[in-house]
């Protein structure tokens, strides 16, 4: 059976390695991904992409976002002001029956 202190140590040193793995990992990869080297801007898209084929598949499927509308802006507005209301007048309903502002 071994001492304290030499388990304490040996517990340390397992601990110890694979941190230093990790941060040394950390320290030595690269932060940053390189720049690619293309000569045609990347907005204007390339020629695989414009073919009849691919330009009918990108069409094809919807887009993952859209913004709302005023209207649906204003409904919501209104359903969360009337939930707003309704707690602070019930927040200064409980301030009021515990007597104590």
């Amino acid at each position: 059976m071994l001492p304290v202190s030499r388990k304490m140590a040996l517990r340390s040193a397992t601990i110890l390695l694979p941190l230093a793995v990790v941060v040394a990992f950390l320290t030595l990869a690269p932060s940053f991904v390189p720049a690619a080297n293309k000569v045609e801007p990347s907005l204007r898209g390339s020629a695989v992409l414009t073919s009849g084929a691919a330009a009918a598949l990108i069409g094809s499927v919807p887009e993952p976002a859209h913004a709302f509308s005023e209207t649906e802006l204003n409904q919501f507005g209104l359903v969360f002001a009337i939930f707003f209301l309704g707690f602070f007048i019930a927040g200064l309903v409980r301030m009021f029956n515990v007597g104590k502002l």
